[in-house]
């Protein structure tokens, strides 16, 4: 897996997203991205976790609709505190 963390990448719908943390699950490629403005100077407060996959030939992400991949995720992304 290519390491794409602080890459921005342009969604469908125009809206721009840095990937901020990745990881592979199940030989799946997953990504945490944060919204950043138009201009890619600031970060917005909306957050996605976002999947790799192959449209044609080309890789793509969508966007993780499973439930228990959001937990896993979610759990995985999270910060410890460190003791």
């Amino acid at each position: 897996m290519e390491n794409i963390i602080n890459h921005i990448i342009t969604l469908d719908n125009n809206e721009k997203y840095m990937i901020v943390n990745q990881a592979i699950y199940q030989k799946k490629n997953y990504f945490l991205a944060v919204k950043v403005t138009e201009d890619e100077e600031d970060v917005l407060n909306e957050i996605k976790l976002l999947e790799e996959t192959d449209v044609n030939g080309e890789k793509a992400v969508i966007i993780v609709q499973d439930e228990k991949i959001i937990e896993l995720l979610t759990k995985y992304f999270t910060p410890k505190d460190s003791e």
